[in-house]
């Protein structure tokens, strides 16, 4: 018999207050820690080079979660106009089913509206069911389907959306 969904939350809420985990906007001095963590998440990872070109860009929202003084995660959104994009969201191995994904979404796309964001967009791994269910309890919706996007694994792609409700 599974816990019931409630019971769950509170045991995560519980392991992250103990955490002590803070979301910060990325810096240089994280690249190396984002770095490891993506080519250990990631079949096809962002290389050192792309996350430093990244953080020079006026239009990308980098932020990582940092608890006991270690990066455990970070999330990257790119802003065009009114929408922006989520491109990268992960939690280290040993810091996973922790809020660490969800406090990072939060924060990032908190910003992002902020900055004139109406509507969120990503793409997902359709076979990846622990970020396709965060995804969905965040509030985004399936809008739309890539055949064979992703290699290494092949996996198709879900195009999902979030909408602000005050537009």
């Amino acid at each position: 018999m599974t816990e019931p969904e409630s019971n769950v939350q509170k045991t995560d809420e519980k392991r992250s207050e103990k955490l002590n985990t803070d979301i910060i906007k990325m810096k240089k001095e994280h690249i190396s820690a984002v770095s490891a963590i993506e080519a250990e998440v990631f079949s096809v990872p962002w290389s050192y080079q792309a996350f430093e070109n990244t953080l020079s860009m006026e239009e990308a929202l980098f932020y990582v979660a940092v608890s006991e003084g270690k990066v455990t995660g970070y999330c990257g959104l790119y802003l065009a106009a009114d929408q922006g994009e989520i491109t990268n969201v992960a939690s280290a191995p040993g810091y996973r089913r922790q809020n660490i994904a969800q406090k990072l979404l939060h924060t990032v796309m908190t910003k992002a509206h902020q900055q004139g964001a109406q509507r969120i967009f990503l793409e997902v791994r359709s076979q990846n069911d622990p970020a396709v269910s965060l995804y969905q309890k965040t509030g985004f919706q399936t809008v739309g389907r890539r055949k064979n996007y992703y290699q290494y694994p092949q996996d198709d792609a879900l195009v999902m959306m979030y909408e602000y409700a005050d537009i």
